[in-house]
Formats: C-alpha cells, structure tokens, sequence
C-alpha cells in the first residue's frame, strides 16, 4: 500500500472516530472499534461464509453469461455488418435503460432468486460488449490498409488478430466489471430479499436500525472489491509477462 493511501485511511477513520464521538449514538455512526469487532465476529459465524458465497455464485453467474454473449456478439457483429447495424439500437437502449428497471422487471419476471444474475448480466453485458467493440474499431482503423494488400479468412483474422486484441480488454474490463457486478448484485439482493446473501444480511440489519452491522457489511464488500482487483492486476501482469 502507497503512503498516500495509509495516510488517507487514517485520516478517514479519524473523521469516523470524531463524527462517532459528536454524535454518541450508534443508530446513526457507530464507533470505529465496534465495527471492526463486528467484523471480526463475522469470520467466526459460518453463516457469515455461507451469505459470502451465495451472493458471489449469484454476482459469477451474470458475470460470465455477460462477458461470453458479449464476446458471441462482438465477434458476430465484426463478421456480418448487417448484424451490427441491427444490433446497435439494442445496444443503445441497453445503455440507457435506469438499474432499477432492469431489477424491478427482473423480480417481476424470475422472482428473488434468479433476478440478481439476471441484474447482473443485464447490467455488465453493455459495459463488456461497449469495451470490446471499441477495441476492435480502434484496431480495425489501424489495421485496414494491411488488410487490403493481404487479405485473410474470417478465421485467420478471428484467430491471429481478432481474439489477441481481446484478451487483454477482456483482463481490463473485467476488473471493472466485477467490481460494479458485485455492488449491483448486493443491492438486488436486497430489493429482492433473497433467503440467503450479503444482501438479506444487510437488509436485517437495515430493519433491526443495527447500523454497526451494516457499516461492517460495508467493510466486507470493499474488502472483496480489492481482493478482485488485486487478482486481475494478478493476471493482467502476468498476460504481460507472457506477451513480452
């Protein structure tokens, strides 16, 4: 970790500590030291992994159904051009559609279960396909005058050129994407009230004005954002390090 970011942590808590001390009431900010208790009584309650891991199962589904039917769709859409222009008012409506939308219609059609991976892939699909598209036109501008005095197959152009270009956006907006697809999973749990999750846990707390638990399911869920970020930046050097 930089100095700069320690130096920011601790400035943060101490702002955390004084707001707590000025107010004394932990409805509204708990202490500091309460929190980090709760969070440590959280890794002692096997109920605690079992939320951890439904909510990522559900957030893991949405992602990997995003990111293949965006890969499908890119690839399907760079071969017929025809595909692409119909395409691409799906792909703006996608774009501009609220979240809340899309969790609503997800409840009303999957019920609470199946509605968070559906939120999911709804959300994640436009931020995937948007990524790779541009990547394939940035690289099919550069690449155009090639291709005229030596042309290819699809399947050579797929296969040498196409999929290499992807491979390191797919690492990039990866790392975004399960990060947004974690936050967004976690807030259909809760609309949804799923029977078991990061979100329902949340919720319990919401209703129960236990608000030390919820601040600590906050620390959860950053902690799980870093850990994803930390094992993209992972591969991502380690693609690097095999290209080079």
């Amino acid at each position: 970790m930089k100095k700069e970011h320690v130096f920011s942590t601790i400035g943060l808590l101490l702002l955390w500590q004084i707001a707590a001390m000025i107010l004394h009431n932990d409805i509204l900010i708990p202490y500091p030291l309460d929190t980090m208790n709760r969070v440590a009584s959280f890794f002692v309650d096997g109920s605690f992994y079992q939320s951890v891991g439904s909510t990522l199962l559900r957030v893991l589904k949405g992602y990997l159904l995003s990111l293949l039917i965006a890969l499908f769709m890119v690839i399907l859409t760079e071969r017929f051009i025809t595909v692409k222009r119909l395409f691409s008012p799906i792909q703006l409506i996608t774009k501009t559609i609220p979240n809340i939308s899309y969790m609503v219609i997800a409840l009303i059609w999957l019920g609470n279960e199946g509605a968070v991976s559906a939120v999911s892939f709804m959300i994640l699909f436009p931020v995937f396909y948007n990524a790779f598209a541009n990547t394939l036109d940035q690289q099919g501008r550069s690449l155009n005058e090639v291709e005229l005095l030596y042309p290819e197959t699809f399947w050579m152009r797929l296969r040498f050129k196409v999929l290499p270009q992807l491979v390191p956006e797919v690492l990039k907006t990866g790392k975004t994407a399960a990060g947004l697809g974690l936050k967004v999973g976690i807030m259909a749990e809760i609309l949804g009230q799923v029977r078991s999750g990061i979100g329902r846990r949340m919720n319990y707390a919401r209703l129960y004005l236990d608000t030390t638990s919820i601040f600590a399911w906050t620390i959860i869920i950053i902690l799980l954002s870093l850990i994803l970020d930390v094992l993209f930046d992972r591969m991502y050097q380690q693609f690097l390090k095999h290209e080079s």
